[in-house]
């Protein structure tokens, strides 16, 4: 294989954007399980209050609407594109067809998505990244400040506009409460529970036509990805992420004042969305999406800051290393995340059948649990291969060789 057009090799990874997307892993596998296993998805709302930990449930989702929902992704998709800005970037320095193998990564991500999304996990995100990519792709062109306008117009407003335009039709109303009534959430909690996979997997796609596809969730959620990725690809093109190590003050500036004030927004929405009408805290939830739009990728900034800092801090840097190999197998450990999330809702083989039965205070430990497996055994593979297996499948496809996977024993011994 050409030098030109071979994968980077470990020396060139940027160790910031592995232990950020490792970090964005532990927060989309929280926010999956819970809304998978959640109300009008897998139980009902009796259901759930008649729970004996119903109390801790609901303490408990609110912290994580606060600190977790919907940051989690936005990190995890600006990672994804800076990602491929980065890798665009070295292909096109080192002479490389940059457009072809670009569009086979992308391409091959888009398969393993409906892969995983026909297959699995009828909530997937990645054939969604692999269209943004695409998207990205196209529209290299931009400049920056074009890409920094757009994004941040498409990460704000382009979710809660066009779900706004869908409830406002009536058709959101119409289809929520198709797919939200106590006898479809009860249909497909009796599939989870017994085991029954494709039953199961045959009413989440019932599920998702009429409450994702036909309620415009994939014009919404294309969007709002393509946003998130523009302004990965604006920050990589800046440099900053590649940089970070010998220019650490811009991220000590941006961390308070983006945590402190998208907090501040978060918690204003949520302490205000269920306010009395014609109070004065009912016209501040009135302008709650705005609201949560704004505090999500101020929040999420705020955590990359934070991680940044202690990945290159000379005392804490041991609190977040370990996040690297989770998220150099980020692929991976997602399919993977999967497959846990499945095991844990429904009796397929050795699943716990825990739909209907659960939520989020018996969620939580479960996630710790599998998530603490994930870093060990990442750490312990990652010492003795080069790639995840998903990723040297990716790799693979993506150049037309077979990469080495083992280490060599002198990489390994000098790590």
């Amino acid at each position: 294989m050409s030098e030109a057009v071979a994968p980077i090799t470990a020396k060139d990874r940027v160790g910031e954007l592995d232990v950020l997307r490792g970090f964005a892993l532990l927060g989309v596998m929280t926010i999956n399980l819970w809304e998978f296993g959640g109300e009008s998805v897998t139980i009902t709302a009796d259901q759930l209050a008649a729970l004996p930990n119903a109390a801790l449930n609901s303490s408990i989702e609110f912290w994580l609407r606060l600190f977790v929902s919907d940051k989690a992704n936005t990190l995890f998709a600006c990672l994804f594109g800076m990602g491929f800005w980065i890798q665009m970037e070295r292909l096109e320095a080192r002479g490389a067809p940059f457009r072809s193998i670009y569009f086979r990564r992308a391409g091959i991500l888009l398969i393993f998505g409906w892969l995983h999304f026909f297959l699995l996990f009828s909530w997937d995100v990645l054939h969604v990244y692999g269209i943004a990519a695409f998207i990205l792709l196209f529209s290299r062109k931009l400049s920056a400040r074009t890409m920094l306008v757009v994004g941040g117009a498409l990460l704000l407003f382009a979710k809660p506009l066009i779900s706004g335009v869908f409830e406002w039709s009536g058709v959101s109303v119409t289809l929520d409460a198709i797919t939200s009534a106590d006898s479809e959430v009860l249909a497909r909690q009796a599939a989870a529970q017994s085991g029954d996979f494709v039953t199961f997997m045959g009413l989440m796609a019932e599920n998702n036509w009429l409450g994702w596809i036909m309620n415009g969730g994939p014009v919404a959620w294309i969007a709002y990805a393509t946003g998130r990725f523009y302004i990965g690809a604006w920050i990589a093109r800046k440099g900053w992420i590649q940089n970070a190590s010998t220019n650490l003050a811009p991220f000590r500036r941006v961390l308070w004042p983006t945590l402190v004030l998208g907090l501040a927004l978060e918690a204003t929405h949520l302490l205000t969305e269920n306010a009395e009408p014609g109070t004065t805290l009912s016209a501040i939830s009135a302008w709650g999406g705005i609201l949560h739009a704004l505090a999500t990728p101020l929040i999420a900034i705020g955590y990359g800051c934070a991680l940044i800092l202690l990945f290159n801090g000379r005392s804490a840097k041991w609190l977040v290393a370990p996040f690297g190999a989770v998220g150099r197998m980020a692929l991976t450990n997602y399919v993977l995340q999967s497959i846990a999330i499945v095991l844990i809702l429904t009796g397929v083989g050795p699943g716990l059948a825990l739909a209907g039965k659960a939520g989020i205070a018996t969620f939580l430990p479960l996630v710790a649990i599998f998530y603490g497996a994930q870093v060990l055994i990442s750490n312990f593979w990652l010492k003795r291969f080069s790639y995840g297996p998903l990723e040297w499948v990716w790799r693979a496809l993506t150049y037309g060789e077979r990469p080495a996977m083992r280490r060599s024993t002198s990489a390994m011994i000098a790590q």
